[in-house]
Protein backbone atom coordinates (compact mmCIF):
# COMPACT_ATOMS: atom_id res chain seq x y z
CA UNK A 1 0.00 0.00 0.00
CA UNK A 2 1.03 3.64 -0.44
CA UNK A 3 2.29 5.72 2.46
CA UNK A 4 0.16 8.85 2.12
CA UNK A 5 0.91 10.79 5.30
CA UNK A 6 2.16 10.49 8.88
CA UNK A 7 1.99 12.50 12.06
CA UNK A 8 3.23 11.93 15.61
CA UNK A 9 1.34 8.69 16.18
CA UNK A 10 -0.61 7.93 13.00
CA UNK A 11 0.13 6.45 9.58
CA UNK A 12 -2.23 6.96 6.62
CA UNK A 13 -2.16 4.38 3.82
CA UNK A 14 -3.64 4.53 0.34
CA UNK A 15 -4.29 1.96 -2.36
CA UNK A 16 -4.72 1.91 -6.13
CA UNK A 17 -7.62 4.37 -6.02
CA UNK A 18 -8.22 8.11 -5.69
CA UNK A 19 -9.37 7.97 -2.05
CA UNK A 20 -7.09 10.08 0.10
CA UNK A 21 -6.62 7.11 2.45
CA UNK A 22 -8.15 3.68 2.93
CA UNK A 23 -6.50 2.71 6.20
CA UNK A 24 -5.38 4.64 9.27
CA UNK A 25 -3.06 3.07 11.83
CA UNK A 26 -2.55 4.74 15.21
CA UNK A 27 -0.08 3.84 17.96
CA UNK A 28 -1.97 2.68 21.06
CA UNK A 29 -1.15 0.79 24.24
CA UNK A 30 -3.60 -1.97 23.33
CA UNK A 31 -5.27 -3.11 20.08
CA UNK A 32 -8.52 -1.29 19.35
CA UNK A 33 -10.63 -0.22 16.39
CA UNK A 34 -10.60 3.58 16.23
CA UNK A 35 -13.07 4.26 13.45
CA UNK A 36 -15.38 2.73 10.90
CA UNK A 37 -15.45 5.38 8.13
CA UNK A 38 -18.30 5.58 5.62
CA UNK A 39 -18.64 7.98 2.69
CA UNK A 40 -21.74 10.00 1.88
CA UNK A 41 -22.45 11.56 -1.51
CA UNK A 42 -23.14 15.12 -0.36
CA UNK A 43 -23.00 17.41 2.66
CA UNK A 44 -26.79 17.23 2.80
CA UNK A 45 -26.56 13.46 3.12
CA UNK A 46 -24.10 13.84 5.99
CA UNK A 47 -26.52 16.21 7.74
CA UNK A 48 -29.46 13.84 7.16
CA UNK A 49 -27.57 10.86 8.59
CA UNK A 50 -26.49 12.91 11.60
CA UNK A 51 -30.13 13.85 12.16
CA UNK A 52 -31.17 10.19 12.14
CA UNK A 53 -28.43 9.34 14.65
CA UNK A 54 -29.47 12.18 16.95
CA UNK A 55 -33.09 11.00 16.85
CA UNK A 56 -32.29 7.32 17.42
CA UNK A 57 -32.55 6.10 21.01
CA UNK A 58 -29.40 3.98 20.62
CA UNK A 59 -27.28 6.53 18.75
CA UNK A 60 -24.99 9.11 20.34
CA UNK A 61 -23.31 11.96 18.50
CA UNK A 62 -19.61 12.41 19.26
CA UNK A 63 -19.23 15.46 17.01
CA UNK A 64 -21.58 17.57 14.92
CA UNK A 65 -21.17 17.77 11.12
CA UNK A 66 -18.44 20.27 10.30
CA UNK A 67 -15.59 20.95 7.91
CA UNK A 68 -12.51 19.02 9.02
CA UNK A 69 -8.84 19.99 8.63
CA UNK A 70 -7.47 16.51 9.44
CA UNK A 71 -5.96 14.29 6.75
CA UNK A 72 -8.22 14.31 3.69
CA UNK A 73 -10.36 17.16 5.01
CA UNK A 74 -14.01 17.08 4.00
CA UNK A 75 -17.28 17.51 5.85
CA UNK A 76 -17.84 14.93 8.54
CA UNK A 77 -19.18 13.89 11.91
CA UNK A 78 -18.73 10.99 14.33
CA UNK A 79 -21.13 8.98 16.43
CA UNK A 80 -21.28 5.92 18.66
CA UNK A 81 -23.39 3.07 17.33
CA UNK A 82 -25.62 0.73 19.34
CA UNK A 83 -22.61 -1.26 20.62
CA UNK A 84 -20.23 1.64 21.20
CA UNK A 85 -18.23 1.61 17.95
CA UNK A 86 -17.10 5.01 16.72
CA UNK A 87 -18.41 5.61 13.19
CA UNK A 88 -17.39 8.52 10.96
CA UNK A 89 -19.49 9.73 8.02
CA UNK A 90 -17.94 12.15 5.54
CA UNK A 91 -18.36 13.89 2.20
CA UNK A 92 -16.04 16.00 0.05
CA UNK A 93 -12.94 14.17 1.28
CA UNK A 94 -9.97 15.16 -0.88
CA UNK A 95 -8.86 12.86 -3.69
CA UNK A 96 -5.21 12.22 -4.44
CA UNK A 97 -3.04 11.47 -7.41
CA UNK A 98 -2.46 7.72 -7.52
CA UNK A 99 -0.96 4.98 -9.63
CA UNK A 100 -3.47 2.49 -11.03
CA UNK A 101 -2.93 -1.18 -10.32
CA UNK A 102 -1.26 -2.84 -13.30
CA UNK A 103 -2.27 -6.25 -14.68
CA UNK A 104 -0.58 -8.94 -12.60
CA UNK A 105 0.20 -6.55 -9.74
CA UNK A 106 -0.80 -7.80 -6.29
CA UNK A 107 -1.60 -4.38 -4.84
CA UNK A 108 -5.09 -3.61 -3.47
CA UNK A 109 -7.41 -1.30 -5.37
CA UNK A 110 -9.16 -0.36 -2.13
CA UNK A 111 -11.32 -1.79 0.62
CA UNK A 112 -13.99 -4.27 -0.42
CA UNK A 113 -15.90 -4.76 2.82
CA UNK A 114 -15.77 -4.97 6.60
CA UNK A 115 -17.26 -7.70 8.79
CA UNK A 116 -18.11 -6.94 12.43
CA UNK A 117 -18.82 -9.32 15.30
CA UNK A 118 -21.88 -8.42 17.34
CA UNK A 119 -23.40 -9.70 20.56
CA UNK A 120 -26.87 -8.54 19.43
CA UNK A 121 -27.38 -9.19 15.72
CA UNK A 122 -31.05 -8.10 15.47
CA UNK A 123 -30.32 -4.78 17.20
CA UNK A 124 -27.19 -4.09 15.12
CA UNK A 125 -29.04 -4.87 11.88
CA UNK A 126 -32.02 -2.69 12.78
CA UNK A 127 -29.76 0.17 13.86
CA UNK A 128 -27.66 0.26 10.68
CA UNK A 129 -30.69 -0.12 8.45
CA UNK A 130 -32.45 2.77 10.16
CA UNK A 131 -29.40 5.06 10.04
CA UNK A 132 -28.02 4.18 6.58
CA UNK A 133 -30.90 2.43 4.79
CA UNK A 134 -28.65 -0.54 4.01
CA UNK A 135 -30.32 -3.42 2.19
CA UNK A 136 -30.01 -7.07 3.19
CA UNK A 137 -28.41 -9.18 0.44
CA UNK A 138 -28.28 -12.62 2.07
CA UNK A 139 -28.00 -14.52 5.34
CA UNK A 140 -26.03 -17.50 6.63
CA UNK A 141 -28.71 -19.18 8.74
CA UNK A 142 -29.52 -16.64 11.47
CA UNK A 143 -25.90 -16.03 12.40
CA UNK A 144 -24.60 -13.69 9.68
CA UNK A 145 -26.20 -10.96 7.58
CA UNK A 146 -24.71 -9.25 4.51
CA UNK A 147 -25.57 -5.59 3.78
CA UNK A 148 -25.18 -3.44 0.68
CA UNK A 149 -25.65 0.20 -0.34
CA UNK A 150 -24.63 -0.08 -4.00
CA UNK A 151 -24.19 -2.89 -6.51
CA UNK A 152 -21.63 -4.91 -4.53
CA UNK A 153 -23.23 -7.85 -2.74
CA UNK A 154 -21.96 -6.54 0.59
CA UNK A 155 -19.92 -3.69 1.95
CA UNK A 156 -20.71 -4.49 5.58
CA UNK A 157 -21.68 -7.69 7.37
CA UNK A 158 -22.50 -8.64 10.94
CA UNK A 159 -22.00 -12.03 12.53
CA UNK A 160 -23.14 -13.33 15.91
CA UNK A 161 -20.48 -13.48 18.63
CA UNK A 162 -20.18 -13.27 22.41
CA UNK A 163 -18.77 -9.75 22.12
CA UNK A 164 -18.41 -6.83 19.71
CA UNK A 165 -15.15 -6.81 17.77
CA UNK A 166 -13.66 -6.63 14.30
CA UNK A 167 -14.08 -9.91 12.42
CA UNK A 168 -12.00 -8.85 9.43
CA UNK A 169 -11.35 -6.14 6.88
CA UNK A 170 -11.16 -7.14 3.19
CA UNK A 171 -8.93 -5.57 0.55
CA UNK A 172 -10.00 -5.71 -3.10
CA UNK A 173 -7.61 -7.02 -5.77
CA UNK A 174 -7.84 -6.25 -9.49
CA UNK A 175 -8.77 -9.80 -10.51
CA UNK A 176 -8.17 -13.50 -9.89
CA UNK A 177 -4.58 -13.44 -11.13
CA UNK A 178 -3.74 -10.43 -8.97
CA UNK A 179 -5.52 -12.05 -6.01
CA UNK A 180 -3.41 -15.19 -6.30
CA UNK A 181 -0.20 -13.22 -6.86
CA UNK A 182 -0.92 -11.14 -3.75
CA UNK A 183 -1.55 -14.31 -1.75
CA UNK A 184 1.69 -15.80 -3.04
CA UNK A 185 3.64 -12.65 -2.20
CA UNK A 186 2.46 -12.84 1.42
CA UNK A 187 3.47 -16.50 1.63
CA UNK A 188 6.94 -15.71 0.25
CA UNK A 189 7.31 -13.03 2.93
CA UNK A 190 6.68 -15.64 5.60
CA UNK A 191 2.99 -15.00 6.34
CA UNK A 192 1.09 -18.27 6.03
CA UNK A 193 -2.63 -17.92 5.28
CA UNK A 194 -4.95 -18.23 8.23
CA UNK A 195 -7.53 -19.61 5.78
CA UNK A 196 -7.68 -19.89 1.99
CA UNK A 197 -7.39 -19.35 -0.85
CA UNK A 198 -10.97 -20.24 -1.68
CA UNK A 199 -14.27 -18.80 -2.89
CA UNK A 200 -17.22 -18.01 -0.63
CA UNK A 201 -20.67 -19.26 -1.51
CA UNK A 202 -22.34 -16.09 -0.25
CA UNK A 203 -21.32 -13.14 -2.43
CA UNK A 204 -19.13 -15.40 -4.63
CA UNK A 205 -15.97 -13.49 -3.72
CA UNK A 206 -12.61 -15.19 -3.36
CA UNK A 207 -10.78 -15.15 -0.04
CA UNK A 208 -7.42 -15.56 1.58
CA UNK A 209 -7.21 -14.50 5.22
CA UNK A 210 -4.05 -13.44 7.03
CA UNK A 211 -3.60 -12.54 10.70
CA UNK A 212 -1.45 -9.59 11.63
CA UNK A 213 1.13 -10.84 14.15
CA UNK A 214 1.02 -7.96 16.67
CA UNK A 215 -2.57 -6.74 16.98
CA UNK A 216 -3.95 -10.12 15.81
CA UNK A 217 -6.48 -8.38 13.55
CA UNK A 218 -7.46 -10.36 10.45
CA UNK A 219 -7.22 -9.03 6.89
CA UNK A 220 -8.62 -10.67 3.77
CA UNK A 221 -7.59 -10.49 0.12
CA UNK A 222 -10.62 -10.78 -2.14
CA UNK A 223 -11.95 -10.21 -5.65
CA UNK A 224 -14.85 -11.16 -7.91
CA UNK A 225 -17.73 -10.27 -5.60
CA UNK A 226 -21.25 -10.71 -6.95
CA UNK A 227 -22.88 -7.53 -8.27
CA UNK A 228 -26.59 -6.90 -7.78
CA UNK A 229 -28.45 -4.94 -10.46
CA UNK A 230 -30.42 -2.23 -8.62
CA UNK A 231 -33.04 -2.19 -11.38
CA UNK A 232 -34.05 -5.81 -10.78
CA UNK A 233 -35.71 -7.37 -7.78
CA UNK A 234 -33.39 -9.20 -5.37
CA UNK A 235 -34.72 -11.63 -2.79
CA UNK A 236 -32.33 -12.36 0.10
CA UNK A 237 -31.50 -16.02 0.48
CA UNK A 238 -30.69 -18.00 3.62
CA UNK A 239 -27.60 -20.17 3.18
CA UNK A 240 -26.72 -23.14 5.38
CA UNK A 241 -23.71 -22.78 7.62
CA UNK A 242 -21.67 -25.55 6.02
CA UNK A 243 -18.39 -26.12 4.23
CA UNK A 244 -19.94 -25.55 0.77
CA UNK A 245 -21.19 -22.12 1.84
CA UNK A 246 -17.78 -21.25 3.27
CA UNK A 247 -15.79 -22.40 0.23
CA UNK A 248 -17.51 -23.46 -2.99
CA UNK A 249 -14.19 -24.46 -4.54
CA UNK A 250 -13.41 -26.85 -1.70
CA UNK A 251 -9.73 -25.96 -1.97
CA UNK A 252 -9.18 -24.22 1.36
CA UNK A 253 -8.76 -26.20 4.54
CA UNK A 254 -12.00 -26.45 6.53
CA UNK A 255 -12.79 -23.50 8.75
CA UNK A 256 -11.68 -24.99 12.06
CA UNK A 257 -11.83 -23.73 15.64
CA UNK A 258 -8.52 -21.87 15.28
CA UNK A 259 -9.80 -19.88 12.29
CA UNK A 260 -13.07 -19.12 14.05
CA UNK A 261 -11.23 -17.97 17.19
CA UNK A 262 -9.01 -15.65 15.15
CA UNK A 263 -12.02 -14.11 13.39
CA UNK A 264 -13.80 -13.73 16.73
CA UNK A 265 -10.89 -11.79 18.18
CA UNK A 266 -10.97 -10.16 21.60
CA UNK A 267 -13.57 -7.68 22.86
CA UNK A 268 -12.89 -4.34 21.18
CA UNK A 269 -11.08 -2.06 23.63
CA UNK A 270 -12.26 0.96 21.67
CA UNK A 271 -15.96 0.57 22.46
CA UNK A 272 -17.58 3.66 24.04
CA UNK A 273 -14.18 5.41 23.86
CA UNK A 274 -13.90 7.64 20.77
CA UNK A 275 -10.32 8.08 19.58
CA UNK A 276 -8.58 11.31 20.60
CA UNK A 277 -7.89 12.23 16.98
Amino acid sequence: MDLVDTDSDRVFLGAGCQESQVLRLRATAEPRVDLLCLAAATDADVDAIAGRVAAHPLGRLVSEPATCDDAGGGYRFRFLDCEGRTVEVSSRVAVRAFRSVEPGEGRPTGISHVVLNTSDLPTALAFYQSIFDFRVSDWVEDIMVFLRSGTAHHMLAFTRAPHASLNHIAFELRGIDEFMRATGAMVRKGYSPLWGPGRHGVGANTFTYFQEPVSRFVAEYTTGMLRIDPDHEWTPRVYPGNAQTSDTWGVASPRDDAVSASLLGCPDMGLWQPPPV
